[in-house]
């Protein structure tokens, strides 16, 4: 798409939004409620604006991975727009050519972590005024409160200053978000318990296997002949950090900066606080090869030869991509499955285990019961399902990362040219990831 056809439309698109609501008499308020429900569209420009922990590319673009892949008739465009130690006030200063220039239709703030450094006050500043230009493009303002710092810390059992701030300024986010009728969710009182509890299991059973806590370096002796140091102030010790226990299922990352599995949680919480359908289609059939129901999906080629049932599976939608090297975040948060019901049910087998395969690879072992009560096959991270998952992600990647900062470098230095350039390759790199999201039909066989 040509860069500037595609800013005009957009531009056009709103000024007859803009005509149309003033024509229909609607009023500010009437704009305002309606922020209050999370409204996704076909050609839905979404900018995610935040510090680091956006800037990671993790849980942004593992939201990214879910719209697109439970909406793969749409055209659908995210753009990260995090950067490290932002605060509001940062963001207020870039909005301009790396918020507004993307011509958003949504735009998410994710702040918090930097902002404890300062007053409440100023936070909720901040916010309010990033609210307003929000709705001044126009388009739809999110809230989405910091996550927890990874520490072990639970409500009223802090264990840093940070994690303590963080509660109330979360509070009080909140607050706004209902006196200004905006979209809101809340990940740190919905993560903070379940992060703590993973952390101190982790402590306990480090206690019990002797490697916590971590034993004291041995002083490094100094030889005789080291001159006495020279004469000035004597230098003010710089204490160490307090070392953090091990968490039970790891996280990768850093308490602040968690990897793929705790980023995969914050994802399902923001998720489901912007209340996302977790239907993705089911099937029904019978023993004997027959197809009992289909939803959201089509079943072609059933057989049932020799006491292998098998059958292909066009869906309308995919399940969410979770990369295989994350699937204990399932582990950790089993209630995510909630957002990906990819269900079979088989009635009728005969009692024992069935090995499934998908596309002639192993997939897993699942029971008649659990097959008659419905299998969720989200659950499966191997196979033709996580080498999907994993390349849809990957191609997410390279768009919100160097193809994303290109364009945002552009914007800010107002060069035209390179602009244009950073436009065609991201226009490219979508194209790639639109024919890649569409569902390819699936060869199941089970047998016992």
């Amino acid at each position: 798409m040509n860069l500037f056809r595609f800013s005009i439309s957009r531009t056009l698109h709103q000024s007859f939004t803009y005509a149309a609501v003033l024509i229909l008499g609607l009023g500010y308020s009437t704009l305002r409620a309606a922020d209050t429900e999370f409204q996704l569209k076909d050609n839905d420009v979404w900018v995610m604006a935040g510090d680091s922990i956006t800037a990671q590319r993790l849980h942004t673009n593992y939201i990214e991975a879910f719209y697109r892949t439970r909406h793969p008739e749409w055209h659908l465009h995210f753009r990260n727009s995090g950067i490290g130690g932002n605060r509001t006030g940062n963001i207020l200063a870039r909005f301009d050519y790396d918020v507004a220039a993307w011509k958003p239709t949504i735009v998410s703030i994710e702040l918090g972590m930097n902002d404890v450094n300062g007053s409440q006050d100023d936070y909720i500043k901040g916010m309010k005024q990033l609210i307003a230009k929000i709705r001044a493009i126009p388009a739809q303002p999110v809230l989405i409160s910091s996550s927890p710092v990874d520490d072990g810390s639970l409500l009223n059992d802090w264990k840093s200053p940070r994690c303590e701030k963080l509660h109330p300024f979360t509070e009080a986010l909140q607050a706004l978000a209902a006196e200004e009728h905006v979209v809101f969710v809340d990940q740190y009182h919905a993560l903070i318990g379940l992060w703590a509890q993973n952390r101190r299991k982790g402590e306990e059973l480090a206690r019990k296997n002797g490697t916590w806590p971590p034993k004291p370096a041995p002083a490094t002796p100094v030889p005789a002949s080291t001159p006495a140091p020279a004469a000035g102030p004597t230098p003010v010790p710089v204490p160490k950090p307090t070392p953090i226990a091990p968490s039970l299922i790891p996280f990768g990352g850093d308490a602040v900066h968690p990897g793929p599995v705790g980023q995969y949680s914050m994802a399902a919480v923001i998720l489901e606080g912007l209340k996302a359908d977790g239907a993705v289609s089911t099937a029904t059939l019978k023993a004997e090869g027959k197809v009992a129901d289909q939803q959201h999906c089509k079943i072609t080629d059933v057989t049932m030869k020799n006491g292998k049932l098998s059958f292909t599976r066009l869906d309308d939608r995919s399940p969410w991509p979770i990369q295989t090297g994350a699937k204990r975040t399932l582990e950790l948060r089993p209630e995510t499955l909630k957002l990906s019901q990819y269900l079979l049910r088989v009635t009728g087998l005969a009692d024992g285990q069935y090995r499934v395969t998908i596309n002639g690879q192993p997939a897993a072992t699942v029971s008649a019961a659990d097959l008659a009560a419905g299998w969720n096959i989200a659950s499966v991270f191997e196979g033709a399902l996580g080498a999907r998952a994993d390349q849809i992600v990957a191609l997410i990647n390279k768009l919100q990362s160097p193809l994303n900062n290109d364009w945002r470098a552009a914007s800010k230095a107002k060069d035209a040219e390179k602009l244009a350039a950073a436009q065609t390759a991201i226009d490219s790199a979508e194209a790639e990831l639109q024919a890649t999201i569409q569902p390819l039909p699936l060869h199941f066989e089970l047998e016992r």
